[in-house]
């Protein structure tokens, strides 16, 4: 689980090109998976390793998921404010 996190939260990142909905998704996977990792090996005692990667995974995965949220917003806000304002009209010549 610590290893898929990781992976997620790594995922995330190129994802967040794709007007940000892949790597939102891919961050908040991560970020659930690597903190339920980091509780069943704090649980363990020590007979679970890999605390780190889970670490890192959720960390990536926070990161990622907060970039995208941003990315998110600020593109449909440009998609709003262009279409308040008529950006996507044609432009017509004046004499």
């Amino acid at each position: 689980m610590a290893i898929t996190s990781l992976v997620l939260g790594l995922l995330a990142f190129p994802g967040m090109c794709c007007y940000g909905v892949p790597g939102l998704g891919l961050g908040i996977a991560a970020i659930a998976l690597g903190r339920v990792a980091l509780g069943r090996i704090r649980a363990s005692n020590g007979a679970l390793g890999g605390a780190g990667l889970a670490q890192a995974g959720w960390i990536c995965g926070l990161v990622a998921a907060i970039l995208s949220a941003i990315y998110l917003v600020f593109t449909v806000g440009v998609l709003v404010f262009s279409l308040a304002t008529g950006g996507f009209s044609t432009p017509t010549p004046t004499p």
